[in-house]
């Protein structure tokens, strides 16, 4: 047997969860809510302004790491009246 962790505090079986979305959300307060297939996380479900700050996230850590591949790169100088 495998031991899954749960990186939420609210879960509800996917029967449940079907019946009812915004309910299951609701009750959790707006944080994630483990979703379960047969005892075993089959999802997440996040309100729309968590999938919002986790996107930014997302994007603002591959912007820090196009930013580090760049670091030490060929430098060209601009003169801002040649634009």
């Amino acid at each position: 047997m495998s031991i899954q962790p749960i990186f939420a505090n609210s879960a509800i079986s996917i029967s449940d969860f079907k019946k009812s979305p915004n309910t299951a959300l609701k009750e959790a307060h707006g944080q994630p809510v483990a979703v379960l297939t047969n005892g075993r996380i089959s999802g997440y479900y996040v309100s729309p302004e968590t999938w919002e700050v986790l996107a930014e996230y997302l994007e603002d850590i591959e912007l820090a790491d196009l930013v580090r591949s760049r670091i030490g790169g060929k430098r060209i100088k601009v003169n801002l009246d040649e634009l």
